[in-house]
């Protein structure tokens, strides 16, 4: 196995490979050379990493300089946060340090990563050593997961593609949909879609524990945990589908949350308890950027 169909080999604008996958580029116009210029943009045009969280994306710039093999798969190792320590160029620093925390997210939030590969002049380690220079760049089509983050020293793997079996699942899961007919009869007469990204970020955070009474979810069959996701303002009442609003409940609170005399009560709650656990956790990676 190989990985030179991932050289690239065209100096593709970085403005153009962010609007393929959703990234909202609208005010790279925002430039003193005007909007023909737009991609030009020193903003922007020199940044390591880009997010969207309104589809809780998150994309990287890396080099091909460093892929690698391990056995069948393609990965990166990196730390962004000793990289960051070691540097002495604001800008850059910044860059690296902003990545880390794009990292620590993608960890904590599961949120998907898109992978744009640059070649060309890689930095040295040389006392005079200048800025990296990208020659040729282009989108990786496959996303990557983020295979592991290390908390304590900001040490993690990229993998190409996405990982192996779920460690954590929901009432929506396919594996669940077809063993369970109640669960099916369930999913088939709901009309509003959900976004399986929004779903696995939120068990991801869950990480096989009730976000509200704190009892772990039981294991499947296929050893995964199991929880159910919930829109505490339902997608009926325009309720937004995003991490924001979902939370992971165990079946009972979930029960309850939809059926009981004290749902509305449980709405409350959970909006303020996913509002605190979203803060936390933005709060400790900001204070690691820092």
């Amino acid at each position: 196995m190989d990985f030179d169909f991932l050289k690239p080999k065209e100096r593709l604008r970085l403005m153009d490979l962010l609007k393929q996958v959703g990234i909202d580029v609208s005010d790279w116009g925002n430039y003193k050379r005007g909007e023909e210029y737009a991609a030009s943009n020193p903003k922007y045009c020199y940044e390591w990493t880009f997010q969207d969280h309104d589809s809780e994306l998150i994309v990287l710039n890396l080099w091909y300089e460093n892929i690698k093999l391990r056995e069948e798969s393609i990965i990166q190792q990196l730390n962004m946060r000793t990289l960051a320590e070691e540097m002495s160029c604001s800008p850059q620093r910044r860059r690296a340090f902003e990545m880390d925390f794009a990292l620590q997210k993608a960890a904590r939030l599961n949120w998907p990563v898109r992978v744009i590969i640059c070649d060309g002049t890689l930095r040295d380690d040389t006392p005079d050593r200048k800025r990296s220079e990208t020659e040729t760049r282009m989108l990786d089509d496959e996303p990557w997961t983020l295979e592991s983050y290390d908390r304590d020293s900001g040490e993690c793997i990229l993998v190409r593609g996405i990982d192996g079996p779920a460690k954590y699942i929901d009432q929506f899961d396919e594996s669940i949909v077809k063993s369970a007919p109640v669960v099916r009869e369930e999913v088939a007469s709901n009309q509003y879609s959900r976004n399986p990204d929004v779903r696995r970020s939120v068990l991801e955070r869950a990480k096989g524990y009730c976000e509200f009474c704190g009892a772990e979810g039981f294991k499947t069959l296929a050893g995964a945990r199991y929880l159910e996701t919930h829109h505490i303002v339902p997608l009926s009442e325009l309720g937004e589908d995003s991490a924001r609003n979902v939370i992971a409940l165990c079946p009972n609170h979930h029960r309850q949350a939809h059926y009981g005399e004290n749902r509305d009560l449980l709405r409350e709650k959970f909006m303020i308890h996913v509002s605190k656990l979203n803060k936390s956790i933005h709060s400790t990676a900001e204070a690691v950027a820092d």
